[in-house]
């Protein structure tokens, strides 16, 4: 009876050792496939303000083996009006798949170009809070103060930018939803 008790015992404790030997593993590969997508978003954007992963996916190829499929993100221009935010999707470790074109999330300082408007990133809420109808009011400010810099928050339906200059006595704060539409906008002296 002994014997059995202790052979089971010891069943027990390989399945627990090889169950944290195979979490190790996995944290490993997860580490290494961050520092390979973040270098290599540093790489092809050295003067990023911001990179980042968004999401990852573990994903078994055709052979049964393991790779993630993992979405990055950079930002530039994060203290201008016209920031520009880029997607990137990698596979690692690296398969014989084509790989996908980056997804340009903002360009050419516009957004909300094809009717529907979904302002999902902070990028696209600095664009939209001077070129959305009914901001040509902070688009005035932004040319009069060049040194204007947004800070954003996110809401859960909204999105508040407050555009400040070190030149003017006041600063502006725009309202907008994540639809696309004005709420409002306020100055506010300081």
């Amino acid at each position: 009876m002994k014997l059995a008790v202790w052979a089971f015992a010891l069943i027990i404790l390989a399945l627990i050792v090889a169950g944290g030997m195979r979490f190790y593993e996995e944290s490993v590969l997860s580490e290494d496939a961050e520092n390979h997508v973040l270098e290599d978003l540093m790489a092809k954007h050295p003067n990023a303000d911001e990179v980042g992963i968004i999401s990852w996916e573990k994903k078994f190829n055709e052979d049964g083996e393991e790779y993630y499929l993992v979405k990055g993100y950079a930002s530039e221009g994060l203290h201008t009006p016209c920031p520009m935010r880029t997607h990137y999707f990698y596979f690692y470790p690296e398969q014989n798949f084509i790989p996908q074109p980056p997804e340009r999330i903002t360009r050419e300082c516009v957004v909300c170009r094809d009717g529907t408007c979904v302002i999902a990133f902070r990028e696209e809420a600095i664009i939209a809070s001077h070129t959305l109808p009914g901001t040509e009011t902070v688009a005035s400010f932004l040319g009069k103060c060049p040194d204007a810099v947004p800070r954003v928050w996110e809401g859960e339906y909204n999105w508040i930018v407050d555009w400040d200059s070190e030149e003017a006595p006041y600063y502006y704060r725009v309202e907008i939803r994540k639809t696309g539409m004005l709420v409002s906008i306020e100055r506010i002296n300081k």
